[in-house]
């Protein structure tokens, strides 16, 4: 009998350390799972240059005037072999404005295009971006420069040249 007792207080003695073996041995299957499942399930996204060309996705407007607004077009040509999709066209800024339709599918060798508008509202070198997002996770971000220049105020109306005047009021001296 006291045998017995022996052997259940050195079993009580190993349970911390085998928990420990067990905690770790689960930890390091479902790891193991979990970096297998990953690699399987997502697939690479393919490189949007091989994809798409782009035709004024950098564009320059050089000096424009303040706050006169100005536009310009961005075109998308599928190069690749499957339709895509233009899903979204997220603006950095609320001074531009992207116009397209949205959810418009392009099979390959076809254009798609998309209006950039810009409101003008600063003076000085800038550049924007637009976030361009298309189907299959594909994204391209867009830009413009430019610089913003103040417009002189025009002169003050004349009559033949001359400077409107009142005329001189002349005093009596009293």
């Amino acid at each position: 009998m006291v045998s017995k007792k022996l052997e259940l207080v050195h079993l009580g003695q190993n349970i911390p350390y085998m928990k420990k073996i067990f905690v770790m041995a689960l930890s390091i299957l479902l790891a193991g799972s979990a970096f297998s499942q990953s690699a399987t399930t997502s697939p690479q996204p393919k490189e949007i240059g091989s994809v798409v060309e782009f035709k004024n996705d950098a564009y320059n407007f050089g000096k424009i005037a303040y706050g006169k607004p100005v536009e310009y077009v961005v075109e998308f040509k599928n190069i690749g072999k499957d339709t895509l999709t233009v899903l979204q066209a997220q603006p950095g800024c609320g001074c531009t404005t992207p116009s397209f339709t949205p959810n418009e599918k392009f099979g390959p060798g076809q254009t798609s295009k998309m209006t950039i508008r810009f409101n003008s509202s600063v003076v000085g070198a800038f550049t924007r971006f637009i976030d361009v997002y298309f189907s299959g996770g594909l994204t391209k971000k867009l830009s413009f420069t430019g610089e913003g220049i103040q417009e002189a105020a025009p002169a003050p109306a004349t009559n033949n040249g001359t400077a409107k005047s009142k005329p001189a009021l002349i005093t009596n001296g009293n």
